[in-house]
């Protein structure tokens, strides 16, 4: 078998692996201090309360001094963890039930967005730009997991100048007793104004949360993984580090600002490299019917183009945002 044909069964394999992950945390043993224990999934966590889903009693809300331990439990028994927690159980149902994406019980307690930009002008010059995109997080205080995926096109004087779209996702298997975690992802990508047709990437590592509050997290990733291209001039086999750095700010009730970097210097020649920016603030036009304004920034540079390709990969967006 040849080493292209074996870089892409590699891919296909790992991503399969990536993929394969259960959408929903495994759910946990809940040891209270009156003896009583609840199998339930652990959807957050503050300093005093625990935020959990009971397949019976739905969301409740358990203070952490009626709380005696909590097993994770994962899907091997010799991975299994127990963590003692300091702080009974108020027992408050949720205000709104989540039936998942669209009513139909997938994504449930997932943060689910849909994006859509639509700008143009007419006159001496004609344009349009179009983008559409889709985002889905969830978070159990175990398990933090992100998806994004997007679309974009944009047409200059009757002239294509840009038809692309990705889809990533990203897991993080955390400990809420120490901030280190560590963390598998992949992402596809699609372009056709690329030296190449298709993307394929993937990588895994670990990361230490530097900050994590209500209102601001802080993080950074260190890993290893690849990038396989398909079609178009370049079609090639890139092992590649990692070094990422993610911060999410909730300025206020109305505001917030996403911001990660991700640098892939290529483990083959250290000349060359990728470097990939995005930049989001959200606000929050009516929290009544979840409405808000997104203004994005997305820039990838990538340093072994060929020649007459644009090193930066510049994207502005403007779109409305609809919780889902």
């Amino acid at each position: 078998m040849s080493f292209k044909w074996l870089s892409i069964l590699s891919t296909a394999l790992l991503l399969l692996f990536l993929l394969s992950f259960p959408l929903q945390a495994a759910p946990s043993q809940i040891e209270l201090i009156n003896g009583d224990q609840l199998s339930a999934e652990i959807l957050s966590q503050t300093e005093a309360h625990i935020l959990i889903s009971h397949p019976v009693l739905g969301e409740l809300k358990l203070d952490k001094n009626q709380v005696m331990a909590v097993r994770q439990t994962a899907a091997l028994p010799e991975q299994s963890e127990t963590v003692d927690v300091a702080d009974t159980v108020t027992e408050q149902s949720a205000d709104n039930e989540d039936n998942g994406l669209f009513g139909s019980g997938v994504l449930v307690n997932w943060k689910r967005r849909v994006d859509l930009g639509i700008a143009g002008s007419a006159g001496k010059s004609k344009n349009h730009q179009v983008n559409i995109g889709f985002s889905a997080d969830y978070d159990s205080g175990y398990t933090r997991i992100s998806h994004k995926s997007a679309y974009f096109r944009a047409k200059s004087e009757e002239a294509l100048s840009d038809h692309s779209f990705f889809s990533s996702i990203n897991r993080d298997w955390l400990r809420p007793t120490t901030p280190w975690f560590h963390f598998a992802g992949g992402r596809v990508d699609w372009d056709e104004f690329k030296d190449w047709d298709l993307r394929v990437n993937a990588n895994g590592g670990v990361g230490y949360e530097f900050a994590k509050t209500e209102n601001w997290m802080l993080l950074g990733r260190s890993g290893l993984g690849f990038n396989q291209t398909f079609g178009g001039q370049r079609e090639e086999f890139t092992p590649e580090g990692l070094i990422g750095l993610e911060t999410q700010w909730k300025v206020n009730d109305y505001q917030q600002i996403e911001f990660a970097n991700s640098f892939y210097p290529s483990l083959r020649d250290t000349s060359e490299y990728r470097n990939l920016t995005s930049l989001d603030w959200v606000l929050d036009l009516n929290s009544y019917v979840g409405v808000a304004l997104k203004l994005g920034l997305l820039n990838e540079y990538d340093s072994a183009t060929e020649e007459g390709i644009n090193n930066n990969d510049f994207k502005y967006t403007a779109s409305l945002a609809w919780k889902l």
